[in-house]
């Protein structure tokens, strides 16, 4: 669990304990089956990318109702002493998860993750799960697009400052690496995730000198090799002469060679090409050009597209909100109560009833087609039992293999084409 220091049972939508307390006054003790699903893409969107499970598995580790959380509930007036005192004896660890493994692409209204349990426990999961997921989710699918813009360049997380809150921070760096992202900004995810932390600097380190020249050679002979200088305080072009002027004397005189520059604002196809060109012309070959600066997977792709000179992109606001995307309609679903399956007619909410299987046809190197089935266990089904999260390298691992074998055209930054999912279930008339 991310930044939490109490049990997070409290953190839930009190229908959930309303409906809790009914099934507990009926007798309502049968095992349940809970579908998890995405009901559609967001605009230019081909595909979603399976994540949250690890928090899930923390959080089913740490929840329980603690006695402060029992005496708050008393004070609302709405519960039977003898239910809250049947909330603290719940093991929560109980149920049974099936699931898409981290990292694997998936597809509207594809079940992505069962609960299996007691009604009353299983229920009680739903809003947290959701939460852990959806924006899990949005982050690892959306850092996988600006991945894919960047088509190998590296790509590295700088979004803290503007992520909706600490714990959604860590959420975004972590979708960030299960991308494949090399690093993160955020000193506590990289500790957190077992990443690397990256930074250069701020344009107030270089306003604080009286000479942006004698800031960056100060900050170069700090940092030598690691070093990417801010040169677009003043004036992007007289930067970039000064990062070579500057990183041309730190080899001559004491075989340093700096990493690289940044620049943050303006013309990035222009300036990169630039400051290649300069930097070229000047036997300071080695620098490498990042950029930054309100970007997301558009103007990577744009930039790409035009040619910039650019060996890397640091990317916030788009990729810590995920803009373009900043909620995906995730919803969980009873799709079995004991022996019964049970299903939704609601007009455009309709659910396929019953526990499922998903295959997914791999042909001539490429995935297909996927058919959602009526369940039936197979060491085909990518729903697998889930236990322990793996490790973020192999998750990260997965995802890339896996999008190699989606077809391009499903993975277009604008305009993809819509992957085919069949459904072998009917609606019930």
């Amino acid at each position: 669990m991310y930044l939490l220091n109490q049990s997070p049972a409290l953190l839930t939508d009190l229908y959930e304990l309303t409906m809790a307390q009914v099934y507990w006054q009926k007798d309502f003790n049968d095992h349940a089956c809970f579908e998890v699903f995405i009901r559609k893409l967001p605009d230019d969107w081909g595909f979603f990318v399976m994540s949250g499970l690890a928090e899930l598995k923390s959080y089913l580790q740490n929840v329980r109702f603690t006695e402060d959380d029992i005496h708050y509930l008393r004070t609302l007036d709405m519960f039977d002493p003898a239910f809250l005192d049947y909330l603290q004896n719940i093991d929560f660890e109980s149920v049974e998860i099936r699931a898409l493994p981290e990292g694997t692409p998936f597809f509207p209204n594809e079940p992505i993750l069962e609960v299996k349990g007691p009604i009353l426990t299983a229920q009680l999961l739903e809003t947290y799960i959701l939460n852990i997921l959806g924006f899990s989710i949005i982050q690892a699918t959306a850092a996988s697009r600006l991945q894919i813009a960047a088509q190998g360049r590296a790509v590295v997380d700088f979004g803290m400052r503007r992520a909706q809150g600490p714990v959604s921070s860590i959420r975004a760096a972590r979708g960030a690496v299960t991308a494949g992202m090399p690093a993160t900004s955020n000193v506590l995810a990289a500790k957190l995730l077992n990443a690397k932390p990256s930074g250069t600097m701020a344009h107030s380190f270089i306003q604080a000198y009286t000479k942006e020249e004698d800031a960056f050679e100060s900050f170069a002979r700090t940092y030598k090799s690691k070093a990417v200088l801010l040169v677009d305080t003043y004036d992007t072009v007289n930067g970039i002469k000064l990062a070579a002027k500057v990183a041309r004397k730190l080899d001559t005189e004491d075989n340093i060679q700096i990493r690289g520059i940044r620049i943050d604002s303006g013309d990035l196809v222009k300036m990169s090409n630039f400051a290649r060109r300069h930097f070229d012309e000047n036997n300071v070959e080695w620098i490498k050009i990042f950029v930054s600066g309100n970007l997301d997977e558009y103007k990577i792709d744009d930039i790409v597209q035009q040619r910039g000179q650019v060996d890397g992109f640091g990317v916030g606001t788009s990729l810590a909100v995920s803009r373009y995307a900043p909620s995906v309609d995730i919803a969980y679903k009873l799709v079995r109560y004991g022996d019964r399956d049970v299903y939704k007619k609601s007009e455009n909410k309709a659910t396929h009833p019953g526990r499922k299987t998903l295959h997914r046809t791999f042909r001539d190197n490429r995935y297909e087609h996927d058919d959602v089935i009526k369940y039936q266990p197979s060491s085909d089904d990518l729903l697998r039992p889930f236990s322990e999260p793996e490790p973020l390298h192999k998750i990260a691992e997965r995802l890339n293999t896996m999008l190699y074998h989606l077809a391009p055209a499903y993975k277009k930054i604008r305009n993809p084409e819509t992957f085919p999912v069949n459904f072998h279930i009917k609606l019930p008339e």
